[in-house]
């Protein structure tokens, strides 16, 4: 008896060094593909005064470019599903990079607002099974009761991309231009295709190939339908499109020109409060997952940290704008409850058996970048309302109604998420 549980102790210990080899030698190419993608999600706050001054964009016309990065990602959610549980993520993310690399290089040099309109949705193709290749291998080589905390560590190595889009990007713009900034992370994405296809190993050593027999590629089309007739599927992907919507079109298009707009800030003052809006959410985005286990509760989180969000964006709604200090404090608060994605992507794991991880994130990642692109839009069109003074700015009240509909939208995602029974991580602890 002493004998075998030495045995299977050795025997755990040999497996969790092999694991571990592994998944670190995965971290370097995918942490890094991750942290690019948040970072091309991340740049038009930044740019975002620049460019509608250099092509005299309205603000119906600036929400359209961001937009189309999202449009992207959504449209390429489920054939980037079925191809992951197809051919892998190895090779799925690394031929998809190669779109990202054409796609920043074209917006790089485009000129006219069809242009970087075009190119931001290559892009968008590009960037779009890059997360949720991740999501997938993390699936296959954790415990699902573990998933929330792995994906909030993978969330936070991806934030870092966020932060490099603020004051960074600022620094680079200010020094080099954004054009020539850009075309340079668009040889760096072709240099993480080759990294990629080097270090990823898509399931752990012992499992090289999917419990069962393999699915054709028309069999993982097929399954489709069986995701979609969950009809959980839909309250989770709404409340996953409102928070991570609602937080990526502040953060990434308004918060920009909310500073220029409201309180004057130049380029280097908008880069430093967007930075530490970042690094707030970048906190709590690595918080958070782990707080599931905590409470043994998936549901609730979610829930709680939807009804801060709307408390934040409601307090910024009733702000004057005379108090930038006052304004800062409440984006920073809001930052810091905004890192929902990894329960909300656990929570959603936990209906699934593992041959349909890849479909699935997708998704619930359709209906998160379907979310951000239609707050944008609807966003853009309703500041259009509000005439611009002779500056070109646009008045504090329009800013002030759109938070106020964003807190009423999240209100309302978080009421209809409610009606999904809990998953607890102690109900959900079996092997990938």
């Amino acid at each position: 008896m002493p004998g075998d549980f030495a045995e299977t102790a050795f025997s755990c210990n040999q497996k969790f060094m092999s694991y571990t080899r592994y998944i670190l030698a995965m971290v370097p190419g995918l942490g890094l593909a991750f942290i690019m993608s948040q970072f091309l999600r991340s740049i038009p706050a930044v740019i975002a005064p620049d460019l509608r001054a250099e092509l005299d964009l309205t603000a119906g016309q600036l929400s359209n470019l961001p937009a189309a990065l999202f449009l992207g990602s959504a449209l390429m959610q489920l054939p980037a599903g079925v191809l992951l549980d197809h051919f892998g993520p190895r090779k799925t993310v690394a031929a998809f990079l190669l779109l990202t690399a054409l796609g920043i290089f074209g917006f790089s040099l485009a000129t006219t607002t069809k242009g970087l309109t075009f190119w931001l949705l290559v892009t968008g193709w590009g960037i779009a099974p890059v997360f949720m290749g991740t999501i997938v291998i993390l699936s296959r080589w954790v415990r699902r009761d573990r998933l929330a905390t792995m994906t909030a560590l993978t969330v936070g190595v991806g934030g870092t991309g966020m932060l490099l889009s603020a004051a960074p990007f600022a620094a680079a713009t200010e020094a080099i231009g954004w054009r020539n900034t850009l075309s340079g992370v668009a040889g760096f994405a072709l240099l993480l295709v080759v990294v990629i296809l080097l270090t990823v190993r898509d399931r752990p050593p012992e499992s090289s190939s999917p419990k069962g027999p393999a699915e054709s590629l028309g069999q993982v089309v097929r399954g489709l339908s069986v995701v979609f007739r969950e009809p959980r599927l839909y309250a989770i992907g709404c409340m996953g499109g409102m928070t991570v919507g609602s937080f990526l079109t502040f953060r990434a298009l308004w918060v920009g020109p909310y500073l220029n707009d409201v309180f004057g800030s130049d380029l280097i003052a908008r880069g430093n409060i967007i930075f530490i809006i970042s690094l707030a959410w970048l906190v709590s985005a690595v918080a958070i997952g782990p707080l599931d286990r905590v409470f043994n509760t998936r549901r609730l989180l979610v829930a709680t940290g939807g009804v801060l969000m709307a408390l934040w964006f409601g307090l910024l709604a009733m702000a004057e704008g005379d108090s930038l200090l006052y304004a800062s404090a409440i984006m920073v608060a809001l930052g810091l409850c905004s890192g929902l994605s990894s329960p909300i992507f656990a929570h959603a794991r936990a209906l699934f058996p593992d041959r349909y991880v890849g479909r699935l994130v997708t998704a619930i990642n359709l209906f998160i970048w379907s979310g951000v692109f239609l707050v944008q839009v609807a966003t853009g069109l309703f500041i259009d309302l509000f005439p611009a003074d002779t500056l070109g700015r646009t008045p504090v009240e329009a800013y002030r109604w759109n938070f106020a509909i964003l807190a009423a939208l999240l209100i309302t995602a978080v009421l209809f998420y409610l009606r999904v029974e809990d998953v607890p991580p102690s109900h959900d602890s079996e092997e990938p």
